[in-house]
């Protein structure tokens, strides 16, 4: 024999309405209601442009570049060593820690542009 459990709030047949105060309301009729632009795609499209913690995330670690020009490669390189001979003779700590991290790329990006150089070669 099954037993069933009759103690009110566990009975398996309650529903929401039992619990919740519920009125019952019609649906409105399709002539009174208002036209909407929202199709699918642009529901979609609001969802994904939603500001979350990521896109937080990457907008405050992504630099605001005024002149994307700057951002060309010979130019980027020009840039990074004239920071460094600005660097150079200086006399805080934390300065020339930049300096010295400014010269090691300097150094890894002319051993990259070899290797690139001795892969085109062969």
């Amino acid at each position: 024999m099954a037993t069933t459990i009759q103690s009110g709030v566990y009975e398996l047949n309650r529903g929401i309405e039992d619990i919740v105060p519920f009125e019952a309301s019609a649906l409105p009729d399709k002539a009174n209601l208002a036209p909407t632009d929202a199709s699918p795609s642009a529901i979609l499209h609001t969802l994904y442009a939603a500001r979350n913690y990521e896109t937080l995330i990457a907008a405050f670690l992504r630099p605001k570049v005024r002149n994307l020009e700057t951002l060309s490669p010979d130019r980027y390189r020009d840039s990074l060593r004239r920071s460094r001979e600005a660097l150079k003779d200086t006399d805080d700590p934390a300065l020339a820690a930049l300096e010295e991290l400014l010269k090691e790329e300097s150094e890894r990006a002319a051993l990259l542009s070899s290797f690139q150089g001795l892969l085109l070669a062969g």
